[in-house]
């Protein structure tokens, strides 16, 4: 989790930021963190505030609590969505906060920070979306140059981080050093002759653009909300993410399409906190992708039996490092015998591994099976105490049926845990 100081603050000082947060102790504690940074920070105590100062003038980023008064975060985010759908918002949660949590992400919000605070996580969400809009900033700035600069945009765009590329009547007629670097070619001409439709590049994926020729890949641009024009790229066993922008220039209708790595921010936004691996919504578009290549999907499910009672006895820090004591113990058998298989954290003391298809997972069944004891210690102090709260671990084979819409597949799993 490298930041880069001096990048922070080139980035935020184009940022402007309003804060939404009713309690005056966290409010004035994370102004004084963020004006560290950001020159351009306006503070609002609830929501009904923070509208009315959202609606005198424009901000980069908002900010903002879920629970306040006169106005909550979800009904201030609500109205702003109707002013402007794509404002950057990141929202400041509690850990059991999941009720607004899916309310949330039915209005596509993807960015969140739990309380407490760690100011080095938040730091960093700061920082990725910070670069992510002067990024966005940057490529506008040379687009321009591109249309104005025509004679020497291939020496231009090849300076520039962002992948870019020019299609005329759906024709490749340009790629800069970095689209090539992201397509995994040393050269335009050697892209050119082995990969002539650049879309065949991108692997077919939920809230992602996938298109079998350029001109149905535009179309899909066209059509997608901009949060959804996003392309995956699968290199060397490693998942990449691009946020794509398209520019069509009015002169020869020639289209220019940029690349822009987000999948520092998807993973900060998807992967579970504690354990660090892939979260609900990750583990969820897994899933989602896999139904698109199988009748059916066998996965194990893993749990702890006797956890709540652990966390009703020494409450949530404990009982995390439990988790995330366990979540190392499968990590190990999985990297130790079958390291493509994959690992999500679907929710609280719930586990979900998929082994790689047409791959015999006996062996790494038996050993996730054989962990036994986790957290002695507090075992231990239990019994002293009386209290039924022998930590051992639920497995169980499952078949996930892939003609279920994936609502209907989290609503079967979460009841499969529950009978475990």
């Amino acid at each position: 989790m490298d930041i880069n100081i001096v990048k922070l603050k080139k980035y935020a000082a184009e940022c402007s930021v309003l804060y939404v947060e009713d309690d005056e102790v966290i409010r004035d504690e994370i102004a004084s963190f963020l004006g560290r940074f950001f020159p351009d920070v306006v503070l609002a105590e609830d929501g009904a505030i923070g509208l009315n100062k959202y609606k005198e003038r424009s901000f980069d980023v908002v900010i903002t609590d879920i629970n306040m008064p006169n106005m909550n975060g979800i009904e201030m985010i609500e109205a702003i969505k109707e002013e402007h759908y794509e404002q950057t918002i990141l929202v400041t949660s509690a850990y059991n906060d999941s009720e607004n949590l899916m309310k949330l992400l039915d209005l596509d919000i993807n960015r969140f920070i739990l309380k407490p605070f760690n100011n080095k996580q938040f730091l960093y969400v700061l920082y990725k979306i910070a670069e992510e809009l002067s990024l966005v900033k940057e490529k506008e700035r040379l687009e321009d140059e591109v249309t104005l600069l025509s004679s020497r945009s291939q020496v231009i765009l090849d300076q520039v981080q962002l992948g870019i590329i020019v299609l005329r009547d759906n024709e490749l007629t340009m790629a800069n050093r970095a689209f090539l670097e992201l397509a995994g070619f040393d050269s335009y001409e050697t892209f050119k002759l082995e990969m002539p439709d650049v879309s065949v590049l991108f692997e077919k994926a939920t809230h992602c653009i996938s298109a079998f020729s350029h001109e149905e890949f535009i179309e899909e641009l066209y059509k997608a909300k901009e949060e959804n024009r996003k392309v995956r790229i699968i290199r060397n066993s490693r998942t990449i993410e691009y946020q794509v922008n398209m520019t069509t220039i009015k002169e020869d209708g020639s289209q220019v399409i940029t690349f822009t790595d987000i999948t520092a921010i998807h993973n900060a936004m998807f992967k579970d906190e504690n354990t660090k691996l892939p979260g609900r919504k990750f583990t969820l578009e897994k899933i989602e992708l896999l139904k698109q290549k199988s009748t059916s999907i066998n996965v194990i499910l893993m749990s702890l039996k006797h956890y709540s009672n652990l966390e009703k006895v020494y409450g949530k820090k404990d009982a995390i490092d439990v988790e995330v004591e366990f979540a190392q113990s499968i990590k190990d058998i999985r990297d130790k015998l079958l390291k493509e298989t994959f690992i999500g954290h679907l929710n609280k003391n719930m586990f979900l591994i998929v082994p790689p298809e047409d791959v015999d997972s006996t062996k790494l069944y038996s050993e996730l099976k054989e962990i036994k004891t986790i957290n002695a210690e507090l075992t231990l102090k239990a019994r002293k105490k009386d209290i039924g709260l022998d930590l051992f671990t639920n497995i169980s084979n499952y078949k996930i049926d892939t003609s279920l819409e994936l609502n209907h597949i989290e609503i079967n799993l979460m009841n499969a845990f529950e009978t475990m």
